[in-house]
């Protein structure tokens, strides 16, 4: 859904969480607006998702299958330990899952009281910091999913990757990776490359990015961000919450391409066959499904074995 918004009749100042009044050139209907009945559907408390596409628990089962494996073979005994990056990737999904709440929760707070004589400001101001911590924890998910990626070649091949996924996905670009993992990282490059651009804004030039609020051509409520500098990477007239859902839908087509390279890799390494039919799925509640859920309801993310329960 494109979602856009008028900008010349529309005055972000005044928007700080210390200091919320209306200025002249916001629309009249926009300051009346019921906020709090906006169209966007909260996160389920009892959210159920069910997918065959989940990077921690498709390693996990690989983990149990080599540590079962070596003992059928009569191989030393081999210990079900989990590699450090495995360790990180499980940290960094749940973590970035626990932002996307915070800062959803939060904004919802605001919106359904911005009408009111005294408007939560304080949650204003605490969604703004989850939303910094939201690019944050993307970023190290992804770093850590370029060490997971590092982690295995190294022991399985001796290739030294780099360590970071921004220099992983340069060096794709470059076709310099191993082969098939330069197909798994082809498509990042459309949604990380501004996911780094405001992650680098606000870790190494100052940037302090707002939260505002307008209209769409429905008159409907959207949340957008802004920055107080001539200069910024977003888009004045973006939808934020279209934008965090691209990245995290981003994020996951690039987890589907990666698990059918590992389907073939890993058949040469350990001798695992299998395929998107033969994976275990993966069962998310609650607040771990808040990744595939924000791919899925914002970012328009969609696939064969992807169910989705949100009673």
């Amino acid at each position: 859904i494109s979602i856009t918004m008028n900008i010349k009749r529309f005055s972000y100042r005044g928007l700080s969480p210390h200091k919320f009044t209306p200025m002249p050139g916001v629309p009249r209907n926009l300051r009346q607006m019921p906020f709090g009945h906006c169209s966007t559907a909260a996160l389920a408390i009892n959210m159920r998702i069910i997918h065959k596409n989940c990077l921690s628990g498709y390693f996990g089962n690989v983990c149990t299958v080599n540590a079962v494996k070596a003992r059928v073979e009569g191989k030393p005994s081999m210990e079900l330990g989990i590699p450090q990056p495995l360790q990180s990737l499980s940290r960094h999904e749940y973590n970035l899952c626990l932002m996307l709440e915070l800062f959803d929760e939060r904004l919802r707070r605001f919106e359904a009281t911005i009408d009111e004589e005294r408007p939560e400001f304080g949650a204003y101001s605490e969604a703004m910091a989850f939303l910094d911590a939201v690019y944050l924890f993307s970023r190290m998910l992804l770093d850590s999913v370029a060490g997971v990626v590092r982690h295995f070649y190294k022991c399985n091949e001796n290739c030294d990757l780099p360590r970071s996924f921004d220099d992983m996905l340069k060096r794709s670009v470059r076709g310099k990776l191993p082969d098939g993992l330069n197909v798994a990282f082809s498509d990042c490059d459309t949604w990380f490359s501004q996911l780094k651009d405001r992650r680098d804004d606000i870790v190494h030039h100052y940037e302090t990015y707002f939260i505002g609020f307008g209209q769409d051509s429905e008159g409907k409520m959207t949340v957008v961000q802004f920055s107080p500098r001539n200069k910024t990477r977003a888009a004045r007239d973006e939808d934020l919450r279209s934008y965090l859902g691209l990245v995290m839908a981003g994020y996951q087509r690039f987890v589907d391409c990666l698990l059918d390279h590992w389907d073939v890799t890993f058949q040469r390494w350990f001798g695992i066959v299998a395929s998107i039919n033969s994976r275990q799925v993966t069962i998310l509640e609650g607040r771990s499904a808040n990744i595939l859920w924000w791919a899925y309801r914002y970012g328009g993310y969609k696939h064969d074995s992807l169910v989705i329960d949100e009673s």
